[in-house]
């Protein structure tokens, strides 16, 4: 069938055939003509045929050139007009073969539910208008580092260091006061005493050889007892190892629980267990400074439950024990860890439902390049770090990332569903 169509510019008459708008999978007239990235047109129907024709895979290269296509093939509209009003007769009688057919009605309805579920979002404008939230979330992080650096400012210029006084003082010449800080520095498990020793005015002139014995003896006791810390006290026992917690458990909560177990046991795992799976439920108002034991079988069962599946909130129940003493710090605390459940959850769920979960050990390694990277000028120059430097980085991990986090939610929820972290 061939038809005329007069070009009035050039006063010339264009002979256009049948095979000019045929597929190059089933060499007949065009049937809702579907255009890939390459340029190459086919029939949907036939496209769709071959798409399946790799199953349990798809193919998704172009039949003639082989070229990938990129995003999903859309119908040429402008050509199918064309093709329906040049041959009407032609595609009427195609569309009713396609129909008739079970397997090529089966195989198109498939490509079609593949287009709507990889359906894209709308792009965004030009020239978006800035999210009232994002700008709500920028001032609130702005004020927070402002505030934190006034007050530890004010802390650093304002205090000086007793402890560093104390070190370079005689010991015969230590006061009630210079013994109980001394005590106090010993660590957070000789807390008690500070308030005995200062009323018993014990100062630097203790010669009694049975009675320093004694009282080694007895400090030596109290920390056999390893009483569970809340934050804060173990930030004033171990500081490096505090911001090191911080960042970690932040980034990868279950390889740090982990080199916790194997390699920090008394000091941090064994507090944490008991702080975060209780042999009884515990209030805040509960004493933090009972002895700890070896771990029973429903704590190890409840911390391996929660360990696998929710590891943060594991975080959440540690914090929830320090609220009537430190009410601002666990809420910021149990509102990161909410959050960061949020995040761990949605990121396996896309791997799983993407069927890239065999990626999961280079995604984990990625990231903790990633995060060795950024950490290790802090590593590398920590016996040069100013005490103000790593107090700021310290209240940074509990104050303000909570702020970033949740906007990173936010996008998270909202956008496509592309993996952010382990």
């Amino acid at each position: 069938m061939d038809v005329r169509i007069p070009v009035e510019s050039e006063s010339e008459v264009w002979s256009l055939s049948e095979s000019e708008f045929s597929c190059h999978c089933c060499y007949e007239v065009l049937v809702e003509p579907t255009t890939l990235t390459c340029g190459h047109s086919f029939c949907r129907h036939c496209l769709a045929n071959w798409w399946a024709s790799a199953r349990p895979r798809v193919r998704t290269d172009c039949p003639e050139c082989r070229a990938l296509w990129v995003g999903f093939p859309k119908v040429n509209i402008l050509l199918r007009d064309a093709v329906e009003k040049l041959f009407p007769a032609d595609v009427s009688r195609r569309k009713q073969a396609v129909l008739s057919d079970p397997w090529l009605s089966h195989v198109l309805q498939v490509f079609q539910q593949q287009e709507r579920r990889q359906a894209p979002r709308a792009a965004p404008p030009q020239n978006p208008p800035q999210n009232n939230m994002v700008v709500f979330y920028t001032g609130v992080v702005t004020a927070l580092i402002w505030m934190t650096m006034v007050v530890l400012l004010y802390r650093a210029f304002s205090t000086d260091s007793s402890h560093e006084v104390l070190l370079t003082k005689p010991l015969s010449r230590w006061s009630a006061d210079d013994v109980t800080l001394w005590v106090e520095r010993l660590g957070i498990w000789t807390n008690q005493y500070k308030e005995t020793f200062r009323r018993e005015k014990i100062n630097g002139s203790i010669k009694s050889q049975s009675h320093r014995q004694i009282l080694l003896e007895e400090l030596h006791r109290l920390k056999e007892t390893r009483v569970s810390p809340n934050l804060w006290q173990y930030k004033d026992v171990f500081l490096g190892k505090t911001v090191f917690l911080l960042i970690s458990l932040r980034n990868f909560p279950r390889l740090t629980l982990l080199y916790l177990f194997l390699l920090d046991f008394e000091d941090t795992f064994l507090p944490f267990i008991h702080g975060s799976c209780p042999v009884t439920p515990l209030t805040p108002d509960d004493p933090a400074d009972t002895p700890l034991d070896w771990p029973g079988w429903r704590q190890w069962a409840e911390f391996l439950l929660m360990y696998f599946l929710l590891p943060y909130q594991l975080l959440s129940a540690l914090a929830w024990r320090w609220m009537s003493s430190h009410y601002w710090t666990a809420g910021f605390i149990i509102a990161h860890a909410v959050l960061l459940t949020s995040l761990d959850v949605c990121f396996y769920w896309t791997l799983w439902r993407r069927g890239e979960i065999r990626t999961l050990p280079q995604r984990v390694w990625f990231q903790v390049v990633v995060v060795i990277r950024d950490s290790s000028v802090l590593v590398l120059l920590w016996p040069l770090v100013p005490l103000f430097i790593i107090h700021f980085e310290i209240y940074t991990q509990i104050f303000i990332f909570p702020f970033l986090t949740a906007a990173l939610v936010k996008h998270t929820l909202l956008s496509t569903d592309t993996p952010h972290g382990p």
